[in-house]
């Protein structure tokens, strides 16, 4: 298990971790809440079918083209259970490929491909899932609720590749993570609406602190009384 994980769940299994808000909030009322030990479960589970698929670990690259969605944070952090890197979009070659779109699932070239959907309480893609690829949600409650890696990152294998083409490792995540918060009380509640691009400076930040993350793509977005209502303590914007 991911070092920030043990963390929350030593800290305090219960209590919200991870709480996403939908851009359309105000008309849907769609929101989702995550404890650490939920987290932790979605997350376990998610690696595991990365691992026990498609052989995924040190050296993979594993392609997420998703929005800003807590989704998004269970893949990333199951990418980097197994030792494997996040790479950004669906345009670059990969070894899996997880994607929302249908179209780029279909366009997904030689990587392995994994339909996710974002609606609420989906229990399969939605959709026709285009030949070849894993429904996310159809399966992914079937893996282990625990996870431990076949083979732990060296200290160069990259964790995360950004849009420039330089890359973090996976020792140096948690690092840096680390400093991004470092002006956080512990225990911080974040809101923001970074992307995936910005996982490190944010939630992974504030979980460092042993805090908890409001998401949501838009915080123009959130009415006031749920800002209100969430109590944060600190706030980063995209």
């Amino acid at each position: 298990m991911l070092p920030v994980l043990r963390r929350l769940l030593d800290d305090d299994p219960t209590a919200p971790r991870l709480t996403w808000y939908a851009s359309d909030y105000a008309s849907s009322g769609e929101r989702v809440e995550l404890s650490a030990r939920v987290l932790a479960t979605w997350v376990s589970k998610t690696a595991n079918l990365l691992e026990e698929e498609f052989e995924v670990g040190p050296g993979s690259v594993v392609a997420l083209d998703l929005p800003t969605h807590w989704r998004t944070l269970v893949f990333q952090l199951a990418v980097w259970s197994t030792g494997a890197a996040v790479r950004l979009g669906a345009d670059a070659p990969a070894d899996v490929l997880v994607s929302s779109s249908t179209e780029a699932l279909r366009r997904g070239g030689s990587a392995e491909r994994i339909a996710v959907s974002l609606a609420p309480l989906a229990v399969d893609f939605g959709a026709e899932v285009p030949a070849g690829a894993l429904d996310y949600a159809r399966v992914v409650t079937g893996y282990g609720d625990t996870y431990s890696p076949l083979e732990a990152p060296g200290r160069e294998d990259p964790a995360l590749e950004l849009a420039d083409g330089s890359t973090i490792a996976h020792p140096a995540v948690l690092t840096a993570a680390t400093e991004a918060g470092a002006a956080w009380p512990a225990g911080v509640r974040l809101l923001t609406d970074v992307g995936p691009a910005d996982v490190v400076r944010g939630p992974l930040a504030a979980w460092a602190r042993t805090g908890s993350v409001v998401v949501t793509p838009s915080l123009a977005a959130l009415p006031e009384r749920v800002l209100a209502a969430e109590r944060t303590t600190a706030t980063l914007a995209a």
